[in-house]
């Protein structure tokens, strides 16, 4: 069954997913986790959902090293789901690979990042690039923020919604807030409550589910389609990997609703 149920039918539904950070050739992450096997398994999961999702939304983090081969594989894959997909870097990512393995899935601004505008929807979507190159924790700097300014500008008075790799607040789990959005996320926040109109904020990461909001607007942190970490909200503490399975996220998006947001265990 393709589409929303009738009574749905003023909505979107939008897969998020992220932190995939696929190997291939059958190398284990960290020595555990086959993340290749976890990214069949979150495609499978996906072409056999009852209701298909209007739109995927891939949070970075697409690979982990940063690698051609995976994002062809990964820009093949999708493909095979027939189903409209957006993508954004994440820091374990790089964009000339991106480009080329996820054409027509990314987009690319005058200054060269990964930004996306697509106002083809009931809501516009805007992608932002928030990559340091061979650092851990996000940015935006002076050329994508005027490009976020300009977007909005473009779009005031419509409802957004933003996706995003690096959290633009802080969720106390400090060993991982240490390496979010650093750089630029004052203006950011300036720039979301001076619009009005900005439905959520949908960031990966943490490799953990989190809420929280922005200048009042509500921020939906997706846990990772791969694996997670563990939660350990003290100072000082190194991240840790737990057992918690692979999810992504169903977003119910409407113009003029909350956004609705369900995880799915992969």
């Amino acid at each position: 069954m393709a589409g929303l149920p009738p009574e749905g039918k003023a909505a979107m539904l939008i897969a998020q997913i992220t932190d995939t950070h696929l190997v291939l050739g059958g190398r284990k992450l960290a020595g555990r986790f086959d993340t290749e096997a976890a990214f069949d398994r979150l495609l499978q999961s996906l072409a056999d959902q009852p209701v298909k999702p209007d739109l995927i939304l891939f949070s970075g983090d697409l690979c982990e090293d940063a690698g051609e081969a995976e994002c062809l594989h990964i820009g093949r894959a999708l493909r095979s789901l027939g189903v409209p997909v957006l993508a954004v870097p994440g820091n374990h990512d790089a964009r000339a690979p991106m480009l080329k393995g996820l054409e027509g899935m990314v987009g690319e601004t005058g200054s060269g990042h990964l930004c996306i505008e697509d106002a083809a929807h009931p809501v516009t979507i805007l992608g932002l690039d928030t990559l340091v190159d061979r650092a851990p924790q996000g940015a935006l700097c002076a050329a994508r923020l005027e490009w976020l300014e300009d977007a909005l500008q473009r779009h005031s008075g419509a409802e957004v919604l933003i996706f995003m790799h690096h959290p633009p607040i802080a969720t106390g789990q400090r060993n991982m807030d240490a390496i979010a959005l650093g750089e630029g996320r004052a203006r950011f926040e300036e720039l979301v409550a001076g619009h009005g109109g900005i439905k959520g904020i949908l960031c990966g990461h943490m490799h953990r589910a989190i809420t929280g909001s922005l200048a009042g607007v509500p921020v939906f942190i997706a846990p990772s389609a791969s694996h997670q970490l563990a939660l350990d909200l003290r100072e000082g503490q190194p991240y840790r990997f737990s057992t918690d399975p692979a999810q992504y996220a169903l977003h119910l998006v409407a113009p003029g609703k909350p956004i609705i947001s369900h995880l799915v265990t992969v």
